[in-house]
């Protein structure tokens, strides 16, 4: 039905569902960077299967439903919302481009900040004459080259949502002003993120942070810093959903709270070496199955 980046989404075998299969692949740079390696399907799934079970135990609605095999997920079928929802802990990534006022020592929030970025490509002046917002797979065949994004394109925009509508900025550039940026059709309305934020995001979050911190590494508790998630309307019932995956490419996680001790795709964004990589991914695989055990 669709292919992704990093998986695969197939017609499922029972009415109203469909297959998430992973492959054995890692992205960076919205796939300006691509690796191949072999087992990291299966350690991503597991970790899914492992976050989403114990969401469904803790009353957090998902589109989840089962674990096929090592590599795959019957999850129900859902109309995705076009936003990626990320939920931080500490101000940490791409955070501190927009907010360079960031202690440059790890503090956590007093409370959680949400933050939304639209999936398709914002593309301005010099790529082309007039802004315009593509769908990242057209961006990436007209704008993506030798690994490298043609000057103006920025994929997964952040959103400043004002009263008269959602405006898109870079991700990497401080927070904006509240003029300027490009103004789309908001994917949302006001209540049904206002649902997402207060009955999925914010319950998902600290539901995966108390889990992380009861597990204990040689150098302490694993701390979740932030998580990515989306959102899909499930179209046997039109209720909101946690969808897609939760893994080791959605959130950043550190042993003991040390930032260099990440566990999480991160390495791989940094260049560690891909034994080193596949290791961190095996290893969390293997921590996320004490989330069904507790």
């Amino acid at each position: 039905m669709v292919e992704g980046k990093t998986k695969q989404i197939l017609e499922g075998p029972e009415p109203g569902t469909v297959v998430l299969l992973a492959k054995d692949r890692l992205t960076g740079g919205d796939a300006a960077k691509v690796a191949e390696i072999p087992g990291i399907g299966a350690w991503k799934t597991t970790q899914t299967a492992n976050v989403f079970r114990l969401l469904a135990n803790s009353g957090v609605p998902t589109a989840f439903i089962r674990q096929l095999d090592e590599r795959s997920l019957l999850c129900a079928d859902c109309e995705m919302v076009p936003v990626e929802y990320v939920v931080r802990r500490y101000g940490w990534g791409s955070y501190r481009a927009r907010h360079p006022e960031t202690p440059a020592v790890p503090t956590p929030f007093d409370e959680l900040v949400v933050e939304r970025f639209y999936k398709h490509a914002l593309v301005l002046p010099p790529a082309v004459a007039e802004p315009e917002v593509l769908e990242e797979s057209v961006a990436r065949s007209k704008y993506l080259s030798n690994g490298r994004w043609a000057e103006g394109v920025h994929t997964d925009p952040y959103v400043q949502i004002r009263d008269d509508g959602w405006y898109l900025h870079s991700a990497k550039r401080p927070e904006p002003e509240r003029d300027g940026g490009y103004r789309i059709e908001a994917p949302a309305s006001d209540t049904a993120d206002t649902t997402i934020v207060q009955e999925i995001l914010l319950p998902a979050f600290r539901v995966i942070e108390d889990a992380w911190r009861d597990v204990t590494t040689e150098h302490g508790p694993v701390v979740l810093v932030d998580c990515k998630f989306e959102i899909g309307t499930r179209k046997s019932d039109g209720a909101l959903v946690l969808s897609d995956v939760v893994d080791n490419d959605s959130w950043r996680i550190w042993a003991g709270g040390d930032p260099k001790r990440q566990l999480d795709k991160q390495r791989f964004r940094d260049g560690a070496p891909l034994p080193e990589v596949a290791n961190a991914y095996k290893l969390v695989a293997e921590l996320t199955s004490r989330f069904s055990a507790e």
